[in-house]
């Protein structure tokens, strides 16, 4: 790779080493695709922080004053004539202080970028502004918003303006992150993205997949223009709040249109969201939703309908993750019946804190109700995972085992405590074929690692 460092902030001893050792002159940056900026600018501190340039680089008072990391972009720029997929990550002291979309070659080069990734804009650079004149063919756009990232008075309208410019968006996904999910945070700090969701009214015929993280949507939720979106195919709200009413009557809405018809997947984690949106998003998917994710806990608002409204609407399910209480248990034989394709199915208590699996009231499974939850597994389930403190008796789980027709690879009893040797035993005994792994992590079973290598034809995996 050859270009010009002549202008460079490097020290000439530095130039001259690079020059003297640099073997061809092949334009390879003709055949890029993906450029990081973020992973090149590492990369380029890195080269010049080496032991071997220790003495030199001292000499050089801050890094962001050399400009062989820009030099690096423009000969990508100038040289490549078709880059499909730009991309830079999350960082607090950001060195990308110059506008790619200005850059010599731009204008060819950038011309059929189709997927962007990008942090908030740094510094005064109107970064967006100019990418709206030169790549509007994107479909995967995805835009990190966290807290403390770089942004200007006008990024957010920028950001709009940008989503108008493109011709068909696939793919978009958002994230106003405030800091780690372990820890509180000062929500107030959330931006208002309201502009930019408006802009998605642009791109109703193409978006197939949407991500919301840790959004506050200041009670103007999006719904009108998810609605209108016929093509969406996945839905991924993750850690928002303040969605506001979801007015039926004000959206000109019915339950006999198309909105949702395709929706396929759907993650809901973590989210204050209003019991009318899920109810909806349930019921519009119907036989389309193949994938659930429905995790909440003690501290969102509680919604008790789940598996009522699966068993109602979604038949087609396949991989399912869902948050319970006791109440629900009860509903599980006859959602299992009806869900006869489901390949995955992992049960949480919606009780859960976060490490204090301990705290959890203790779940006593009626005999019955037990049995009849094996009996209604259906044919192709693959993995059954219940993290929830259910105590069954061993004569249950007896016919649990005993009616189960389903060929489970995975079996997890992690928190029962109830399970003993006993009940391995019967486990064994009982086992239709093999499975690959078996979860009594928390439970009474002692499992030397005799009885592990004795019995591993039959469960090559123990967790416990």
């Amino acid at each position: 790779m050859y270009f010009k460092l002549k202008n460079s902030n490097l020290p000439t001893k530095l130039i001259e080493d690079y020059n003297n050792k640099k073997s061809s002159k092949y334009n390879y940056a003709e055949f890029l695709r993906r450029l990081n900026l973020t992973q090149i600018r590492t990369a380029t501190s890195f080269w010049i922080k080496n032991k071997k340039y220790k003495d030199i680089y001292k000499d050089i008072i801050n890094p962001k004053d050399c400009q062989i990391f820009q030099s690096f972009c423009n000969h990508f720029i100038k040289h490549s004539k078709n880059i499909k997929y730009i991309e830079f990550e999350p960082e607090y002291n950001s060195l990308f202080d110059f506008n790619l979309f200005e850059l010599p070659g731009a204008e060819i080069s950038l011309t059929n970028l189709s997927k962007f990734s990008c942090y908030g804009e740094p510094y005064n650079i109107n970064l967006y502004e100019s990418a709206s004149k030169i790549s509007t063919k994107i479909q995967d756009l995805k835009i990190i918003l966290f807290y403390g990232c770089p942004i200007n008075p006008s990024t957010l309208i920028n950001i709009s303006n940008f989503i108008r410019s493109q011709h068909q968006i696939k793919e978009f996904f958002i994230d106003n992150r405030i800091g780690c999910d372990c820890c509180t945070h000062d929500l107030s700090l959330a931006l208002d993205l309201t502009i930019i969701f408006k802009s998605l009214n642009t791109q109703i015929s193409t978006l197939s997949r949407i991500n919301f993280i840790s959004i506050d949507f200041h009670n103007k939720f999006p719904f009108d223009q998810l609605s209108k979106c016929e093509n969406l195919l996945e839905l991924n709200i993750k850690g928002c709040w303040n969605f506001g009413d979801i007015n039926l009557i004000d959206l000109n809405y019915n339950y006999n249109n198309s909105s949702f018809k395709n929706l396929s997947d759907l993650q809901i984690i973590k989210s204050s969201i209003p019991e009318i949106l899920i109810k909806i998003l349930l019921i519009q998917s119907g036989k389309s939703l193949k994938n659930l994710k429905f995790e909440q806990t003690y501290l969102e608002e509680i919604f008790t309908e789940i598996l009522i409204y699966c068993i109602e609407n979604n038949p087609n399910l396949v991989n399912v993750l869902i948050y319970i209480d006791s109440k629900e248990i009860q509903y599980l034989p006859k959602f299992l019946r009806s869900s006869t394709k489901l390949n995955k199915l992992e049960i949480w208590d919606k009780s859960m804190r976060r490490k204090e699996m301990e705290l959890l009231e203790i779940i006593n499974l009626d005999d019955e109700l037990f049995s009849d939850i094996g009996e209604s597994l259906p044919i192709k389930l693959k993995d059954l995972t219940i993290n929830m403190k259910w105590n069954f008796s061993i004569k249950s789980f007896e016919n649990f085992i005993k009616n189960c027709k389903a060929p489970l690879d995975i079996l997890s009893f992690e928190f029962c405590e109830c399970f003993d040797n006993d009940y391995f035993d019967i486990l064994i005994k009982n086992l239709k074929r093999s499975l690959k792994k078996l979860n009594i992590r928390y439970c009474k079973a002692k499992l030397n690692s005799e009885i592990r290598k004795k019995n591993e034809y039959l469960i090559q995996q123990i967790d416990s």
